[in-house]
């Protein structure tokens, strides 16, 4: 099948062993679905081994080794899921069978107002583990928990203890009990409350569960398809028979409660929802003893700090707690798989939980810089498929993890589609427009939910074709001009536990969020490529005649700052922009100092406008809401890809300087579109939902 590895994916969880039938009525019926897909312009499948008797099942196994004989046979791509559902990690429950102390745990502080002289007794809640620390802190006023001064009156004795914590307030004055306690976190998170399946999770900071969920996922499928392994260090992308790569679904260290009342159709494990839900933290079993190795000093000292303070101390501590938990994670999970998958000769891909805002990255998973980096298709979650939506509210995350990908020297950007947030209720023009839309904003694998019934098989094989044309065409470097900062920082700095769902948020939080939102929204409208970078990154980046390399090869002219925290790295790296002349933009805010070395604005539209968008690529007299744009550097010269991401056609003009005797080309089509010239402008008509390619040649195909 032609350009095989451009084509979708089709995710088909476990093919299902009937036993009212022979099996050779299930083999049949998996040769009927597959020949079903390929006919209707599938690339291969995402699968795993069935539900049922999960990682056990003989016949399950023998269904699953069937599935990849036949996409051998058809020509399919052959990808794995690495769960019995979602998150990834529980291996179906059985990571945690026989070591339930892998259990993911968190601390939550409990607050009790204590008046001068006064002794108390303070029970541990019921369904918690035990008291990690406690501290009595000075009180604003009497019978409140709020504290005035961080200075502890006393800190009573209690690590390990089951018995009730007592105290007494030694002081004149009003103070606050503040205790500690560890749990599970399994109530009220996302172990609990997902669309699939209430089941306990796994300390995905700890590197001995990491590794026993590898022995019941990783390991057991290599060792039930040995045949289908690829041969070690081989590109496998696009190939035929193989297991090409293994997908992770939305890991994450919980640290947060979420979907509150959503409750999924199958309990696994019971829950109890009466367990009070206290503010909380993530925590690992191993983290004190990380945090002293990293900081030196305890991590119970300023522990309060993880759930209020908003001194330089308080942001130091969030700061150093955030990076040790990250390491962690780093290294426990995605690093770990990462080694398992590269001496198997797999790909790892998969994507991680609620991408979309930065505000939840340090809450559930960290920087997506050093997570990513290990994956070798590192991708994201696409819940929504109303172009509009996507473009104005979505775009962050292809956009972040296709920077990823090109710092990393990754090739490849993966995408699991579907119209969850629409519950399938979607148009095909919809579905099309939402996948290109990713591509322009830097995904190419793009792994389906979305129904193989959603449109007949001809219509499906035909935007599954086009599909297929823009990967063939649009293969190469993605020029970009300007780099965006990633403040992951100022998130670790800010972010305190919380009770409330999916956390609550500093004013700091919501500035740095939103300027971040402003400037990418103000990029895109004026079609100006553009990458995120993190601090690890741009301190390896070379810095010379105007331009900032890279370590793999790409050259930003322009450097923008969103409101946010800086450390002592980041001012070193903009004192040499300025002094090595890269145009160095920053959006400011009250809540934050303003960089000495770089150009200032309150407002993006200001800001953004001293970019000079006639040195791009491809421009247009003012911005053009809702289209976007990818510029790519070909074997065969430079390309644009564009797409519409209104349901109206629009007759468009933009100026393409590097272009000559450019064809205007629909991929759905798969026919030239009129269009007029002047000057190296051209004007042109897209279709509503539609997308184009211009490139200086005639076959796109």
């Amino acid at each position: 099948m032609e350009h095989l590895q451009n084509r979708p994916l089709k995710i088909v969880h476990g093919f299902d062993r009937h036993p009212e039938r022979d099996m050779s009525a299930d083999l049949s019926a998996i040769t009927n679905k597959l020949e079903e897909l390929r006919g209707k312009g599938f690339g291969g499948v995402v699968s795993n081994v069935s539900a049922h008797d999960y990682l056990r099942g003989e016949d399950e196994w023998t269904l699953l080794e069937f599935v990849a004989d036949e996409c051998e046979r058809l020509g399919l791509r052959f990808w794995l899921y690495d769960e019995d559902g979602y998150p990834s990690g529980a291996a179906g429950g059985r990571t945690l069978e026989k070591n339930p102390d892998f259990e993911a745990v968190g601390v939550v502080l409990i607050r009790k107002a204590v008046a001068p002289g006064e002794s108390v007794r303070l029970p541990l809640p019921r369904g918690h583990m035990y008291f990690l620390c406690a501290a009595l802190y000075p009180a604003e006023k009497d019978g409140d928990t709020d504290i005035s001064d961080f200075t502890p009156l006393c800190r009573p004795a209690c690590h390990g203890q089951t018995a009730d914590l007592c105290v007494t307030n030694p002081s004149d004055a009003p103070a606050v009990l503040c205790a500690f306690a560890q749990k599970r976190l399994y109530e009220g998170t996302h172990a609990e409350h997902n669309v699939f399946r209430a089941r306990r999770y796994v300390d995905l900071t700890n590197p001995d569960a990491v590794a026993e969920f590898l022995r019941n996922t990783y390991a057991a499928y290599c060792t039930r398809l040995p045949e289908h392994l690829p041969e070690n260090g081989a590109d496998t992308v696009g190939g035929i028979g193989k297991i090409e790569a293994i997908f992770t679904d939305e890991p994450s260290m919980m640290g947060c409660y979420i979907n509150a009342g959503l409750y999924p159709p199958v309990t696994q494990d019971p829950y109890d929802d009466s367990l009070p839900l206290y503010p909380v933290i993530t925590w690992g079993r191993d983290y004190e003893a990380a945090f002293l190795a990293d900081h030196g000093y305890s991590a119970l000292d300023d522990l309060i700090y993880r759930f209020c303070g908003t001194g330089e101390r308080a942001k130091t501590y969030r700061a150093n707690a955030h990076a040790t938990l990250c390491g962690m994670y780093e290294r426990a999970y995605f690093a770990q798989i990462s080694a398992f998958c590269r001496q198997n000769g797999l790909r790892f891909s998969g994507h991680l939980l609620l991408e979309d805002d930065i505000r939840m990255h340090a809450v559930f998973e960290g920087n997506f810089f050093s997570l990513l980096r290990h994956m070798d298709y590192p991708g994201i979650d696409m819940l929504q498929s109303i172009p509009e939506v996507i473009y104005n509210e979505y775009a962050f995350t292809p956009l972040l993890v296709s920077s990823v990908a090109e710092a990393y020297g990754r090739r490849h950007v993966m995408s699991e589609v579907s119209g969850h947030a629409q519950g399938g209720r979607i148009t095909p023009a919809q579905q099309y427009a939402s996948v290109l839309l990713q591509y322009a904003f830097g995904v190419d694998i793009f792994t389906y939910y979305y129904s193989e019934n959603a449109m007949e098989p001809a219509a499906y094989a035909a935007q599954n074709a086009a599909i297929a044309r823009v990967g063939a065409a649009m293969a190469g470097r993605t020029h970009r001009d300007a780099l965006l900062y990633y403040p992951i920082e100022t998130f670790f700095m800010h972010h305190c536990g919380s009770d409330a769902q999916y956390g609550t948020y500093t004013g700091a939080e919501n500035a740095c969020a939103a300027g971040l939102k402003a400037l990418t929204d103000g990029l895109n409208a004026r079609q100006i490529g553009f990458a995120y970078a993190d601090e690890a990154l741009l301190s390896e980046a070379a810095i010379a005649d105007g331009c900032i390399r890279l370590p793999a090869g790409a050259t930003y002219k322009t450097l923008l700052l969103p409101p946010m925290e800086r450390t002592p790295r980041t001012d070193a790296f903009l004192a040499r922009c300025r002094a090595a002349g890269v145009q160095v933009l920053a959006l400011t805010h009250p809540l934050f100092p303003a960089p000495a070395d770089a150009h200032t604005d309150t407002d993006a539209a200001a800001l953004l406008a001293c970019i000079d968008r006639t040195a791009l690529p491809a421009y247009a007299a003012e911005p053009i809401p809702e289209l976007a744009l990818l510029c790519r550097n070909t074997d065969a010269g430079q390309a644009f890809l564009l797409v519409n991401a209104r349901n109206e056609a629009r007759e468009l003009t933009l100026t393409f300087p590097g272009l000559a005797n450019p064809t205007v080309y629909d991929p759905l089509t798969d026919a030239a579109v009129p269009h007029t010239a002047r000057d190296r402008a051209l004007t042109f008509r897209i279709p509503a939902y539609g997308a184009l390619m211009i490139a200086d040649r005639t076959d796109f195909s």
